[in-house]
């Protein structure tokens, strides 16, 4: 009786600490450098003009918002959790990345050689692999696969690959569902 009491204790408060969404979870808050982040909106990214879905986004902040100058411009730290629901190869994620970087930073050039190292991380992937972004005030780290990354450094660079999914995005509805709108 005891064991059963507390599976039933552990299966509510896993569920109690989760938010799934189109049956895709996503723990309600992560902690990084010692601070817990709440999760402050889900985004699908789709693809192509047939709207493939290519992965589930979770944003985790501080503290919530809509405004992403409130974050994007703080030295506090950040998360993006993308939960793969396709097969991607390694180029084209790193080709989305440059296209991304490019369309969100004036000053992209003179982040190749942080966006390369970042780049030289990411694997091809299938359904259900995850990658994880972690945006520190002195750089990012990246964990693909449960692979984690050393810091690629430089504030300018983590500032840069988030505005990525804010500023300027190639998918404005993943950038409203990360937001929490």
């Amino acid at each position: 009786m005891t064991k059963l009491m507390t599976l039933i204790f552990f299966i509510l408060t896993f569920n109690a600490s989760a938010t799934t969404f189109d049956g895709v979870v996503f723990s309600d808050t992560v902690k990084v450098d010692g601070k817990d982040l709440v999760l402050n909106g889900i985004g699908i990214r789709k693809a192509t003009f047939l709207k493939i879905k290519v992965y589930y986004g979770g944003l985790y902040l501080e503290k919530k918002t809509k405004d992403p100058s409130l974050f994007l411009n703080s030295t506090s730290p950040k998360q993006i959790i993308m939960q793969f629901v396709r097969e991607v190869d390694a180029k084209k994620l790193r080709d989305g990345f440059i296209e991304g970087m490019e369309a969100a930073n004036k000053n992209h050039d003179s982040l190749k050689s942080s966006l390369d190292k970042f780049n030289a991380q990411l694997t091809d992937v299938v359904k259900n692999d995850v990658i994880t972004i972690t945006f520190h005030t002195d750089g990012v780290v990246v964990n693909v696969k449960g692979k984690i990354s050393e810091k690629i450094m430089g504030a300018d660079f983590s500032k840069a690959l988030l505005n990525i999914w804010f500023t300027n995005p190639r998918d404005e509805n993943l950038k409203l569902g990360l937001l929490g709108q």
